[in-house]
């Protein structure tokens, strides 16, 4: 046995002793992670439940903040929880907006749907339950709609419903502690970055964190801004105009103008539908061209004005960050595109910056 390792090269026998433990070890590892695979899945479950409310939290208390600051510099300086009152405050009056847009909204449908024709409907299908229940089934039969799917379906509509607002529900109350305790958590993590990352570390770390802000909070504030702007002054002309689910409209008009493109559009579409339903062509065209003056003074005088030196990116950037955006995170995706492309683009320029080469010398002058 001696005399044949003597015989063997050192060398390869040391990488082949390396590579068999290497590829034990991968076995033994691979193995321990397959059985250990419902746990990870639990785990990763746990973890995500954790993070989603967490991340709501911060994207509240992101949006919050700048108006708890203000409230707060109303009271005096020796009033010790002035930072709670101003946070108490700040929620209420988000309540407060809340309700008084769910009354409006529900008295504007109220007042405009037709309840003789709406109990004629009712009537005329029959007064009998049973009756009406086997007209649904016979007419959902017809598009092949099968009670216990359609069921099931209602069931997990409501179940996705009732986790989300869960999940937003304890969302919330992190933004509260947030809201509250951001000073004091915000020096508790700048003193334990200081001590693991290096002086230029931290120094590039800021600088990101400012282009963040510079990026993120001049559009979404901006766009917030713009969208309540747009929503009021299109639900009070269309008020005027004695148009069918004015308010409707300009509120979702201004929803929709929190995304680039998307706000004109629902405006659109809802202007032509409400009109088509009504029979009333005439509205419509005045109504649409209407909406177009107001959508152009937007995005040529208001919209600029508010987010003028914050975001500064070509409309085809803005288009392939929407489309990025929605694929990756829907919605919420696609209201965070714009600043996110906007951001990567300001690194980029920033690292082209250092890339450039250095200027030709000059020639000498007794050349």
């Amino acid at each position: 046995m001696k005399k044949l390792l003597s015989k063997l090269d050192q060398k390869y026998l040391k990488i082949a002793v390396y590579a068999g433990g290497a590829a034990i070890l991968t076995f033994f590892i691979g193995y321990a992670l397959w059985n250990c695979l419902p746990t990870l899945s639990k785990l990763f479950t746990l973890v995500c439940a954790v993070l989603r409310p967490m991340l709501i939290g911060f994207v509240l208390w992101y949006l919050l903040l700048p108006m708890v600051k203000r409230i707060e510099r109303m009271f005096k300086p020796e009033f010790r929880a002035k930072r709670g009152a101003a946070v108490l405050i700040t929620f209420v009056i988000i309540i407060a907006a809340i309700l008084i847009f769910l009354i409006i909204v529900s008295k504007t449908f109220v007042s405009q749907i037709n309840f003789e024709s709406l109990v004629s409907v009712i009537q005329s299908t029959g007064t009998d339950l049973q009756q009406l229940i086997q007209q649904a089934t016979v007419y959902l039969n017809q598009f092949n709609i099968k009670i216990p799917n359609l069921t099931s379906a209602v069931t997990g509509v409501i179940s996705s419903v009732a986790s989300g607002a869960t999940t937003f529900f304890f969302g919330v109350i992190f933004a509260i502690y947030f809201l509250i305790d951001a000073d004091r958590l915000g020096s508790y993590w700048k003193n334990v970055a200081i001590k693991i990352f290096s002086k230029h570390t931290l120094l590039r770390f800021q600088e990101l964190l400012r282009d963040l802000d510079t990026c993120f909070s001049g559009y979404i504030r901006g766009q917030v801004t713009d969208a309540i702007l747009v929503g009021v002054v299109v639900s009070i002309v269309f008020s005027f105009m004695k148009m069918n689910y004015a308010l409707v409209i300009g509120l979702l008009t201004g929803f929709g103008n929190l995304i680039p493109y998307v706000g004109p559009t629902i405006g659109y579409v809802s202007v032509i539908l409400v009109n088509l339903i009504a029979g009333d062509i005439r509205m419509m065209v005045i109504g649409l061209i209407v909406l177009e003056v107001i959508m152009l003074i937007d995005g040529n005088i208001i919209n600029p004005r508010l987010l003028a030196g914050t975001i500064k990116i070509h409309p085809l950037l803005v288009i392939a960050s929407l489309i990025a955006g929605g694929a990756i995170g829907g919605i919420l995706g696609m209201l965070l595109a714009v600043p996110t492309g906007a951001f990567l683009r300001m690194q980029f320029d920033k690292w082209l910056a250092k890339k450039e080469p250095p200027e030709d010398p000059k020639p000498d002058d007794a050349g």
